[in-house]
């Protein structure tokens, strides 16, 4: 029989509590989700590795099952998973999703990690990531209109196509989406304050899995393969047929991939 996973907190290092679910048992893993959910499209993923491995799931803070803090940067989302981190122990490998991965980034940057999952995270390699529809974003929330906002970030920042734009206004995930857009906001700012490339990663020397799609947006590609090069202990792992949501349509495969990773280093 299956259990289900068991909710935890921990309090990172500016005293907000970064809640995780906590799944499967044997060596640890830390997924870090992407800007618009809550983490839990990764249960699907983790429940195919929880015979193996203990998954714990973060929320990231501003959502869900976590607190939240007037002061934003990157260095608050590498000191809560940190935190989560110490929990999962030494040994325990770090995952991060899109934006994640860019946090995950830095936590390696800054820290040891003894190995590292990163899964298209939108770094700004020749151009920028936030381009001039960000404005338009950043109106749409303050006015209040969330379905506006994830209309034109999803359409004009993360390039999503119109039959899928049309597909998820109509999915039951559209509502939670929309009310995550002001914390997602935020998030667009740093990638924005980001300067190209990736030489700030170049001594991240931690046995690192790029997971890529090989349908998946430009962008995401581009600063793959930008670390596939600067990384001095990277390989990337193409999913075949995927694009940036493969955890979600391929849980199975994406588990697989993860756990092969494992096994060899």
């Amino acid at each position: 029989m299956s259990i289900a996973p068991s909710e935890h907190r921990v309090r990172s290092a500016d005293g907000t509590d970064i809640g995780f679910l906590a799944h499967g048992r044997g060596p640890a893993i830390v997924f870090v989700h992407g800007g618009l959910t809550m983490g839990d499209e990764w249960r699907a993923v983790a429940a195919e590795l929880a015979d193996r491995f203990t998954c714990l799931i973060m929320t990231r803070r501003g959502r869900g099952r976590s607190g939240d803090a007037a002061d934003y940067s990157l260095d608050k989302e590498r000191e809560d998973i940190q935190a989560v981190m110490t929990i999962a122990g030494g040994g325990a490998t770090l995952l991060g999703h899109s934006y994640g991965a860019v946090c995950a980034l830095e936590a390696a940057r800054v820290g040891a990690i003894r190995r590292l999952i990163l899964y298209e995270p939108p770094l700004p390699i020749d151009a920028p990531v936030v381009g001039p529809a960000f404005g338009d974003v950043r109106a749409a929330v303050a006015s209040g209109q969330f379905d506006s906002a994830l209309t034109i970030m999803l359409r004009d920042l993360v390039h999503v196509s119109a039959a899928q734009l049309e597909g998820l206004r109509r999915s039951p995930i559209w509502t939670d989406m929309a009310a995550l857009t002001p914390t997602v906001v935020r998030e667009l700012e740093v990638l924005g304050r980001l300067e190209p490339g990736v030489d700030r990663f170049r001594r991240v020397s931690s046995p690192t899995l790029l997971l890529l799609g090989t349908e998946t947006a430009p962008h995401h590609s581009v600063a793959s393969n930008a670390l596939q090069r600067a990384l001095p202990n990277a390989r990337t792992v193409l999913l075949d047929g995927q694009g940036h949501e493969a955890h979600i349509a391929v849980p199975n495969l994406v588990a697989t991939r993860i756990a092969e990773f494992l096994r060899v280093e």
